[in-house]
């Protein structure tokens, strides 16, 4: 055989074999990560890394999973943590939470803006600027689950998996 043919027989082996799909995909560590692995994660994953401080949190992410499931549909969501404050958009819609962490233990607590001082029925400007966009059902379920978590974690897999409260979150970084 000559060299062009080698060449072009070798080239048609790596272009079947990339392909072929012969192997089976990854499983989507983080989301199921019990099943994926076969034992019970009621608290977190197995082998995951307890996170417990703010700093180890910082960076932008997407929502890969809610409760288990993979984010489906056509929605995309890209969650931010600055400092002590989590967040996603739209922010007017009050999707922010102060983070802090006492041990393993994590609190994210909605943020509220302070009500100014005023007087007995005095009417008060808005705080927040109106949000007069329609909200998603995936937005609602994400803060659901981010007010219900006490627990972070840094999986095989190197997702972030916030859970507590029978609820989840899994996220990778962007």
């Amino acid at each position: 055989m000559t060299a062009r043919g080698l060449l072009a027989a070798t080239l048609a082996l790596v272009t079947l074999a990339a392909c072929s799909g012969s192997e089976p995909a990854p499983p989507s560590e983080g989301i199921a990560a019990s099943k994926i692995e076969g034992t019970a994660a009621p608290g977190g994953v197995p082998g995951g890394i307890p996170i417990t401080s703010v700093g180890d949190l910082l960076g932008e992410y997407r929502v890969a999973g809610i409760d288990e499931k993979q984010l489906g549909g056509n929605v995309g969501i890209a969650v931010s943590v600055d400092g002590e404050l989590l967040s996603f958009e739209p922010i007017c819609a009050g999707f922010i939470w102060q983070v802090s962490f006492e041990g393993e233990a994590l609190d994210l607590t909605r943020y509220r803006e302070p009500v100014p001082a005023h007087e007995p029925g005095e009417v008060l400007p808005p705080i927040r600027p109106v949000c007069t966009v329609g909200l998603l059902p995936q937005w609602r379920q994400l803060a659901g689950a981010l007010d219900a978590v006490t627990r972070a974690q840094r999986t095989p897999g190197n997702a972030i998996r916030l859970s507590g409260g029978g609820r989840s979150v899994t996220l990778f970084s962007q």
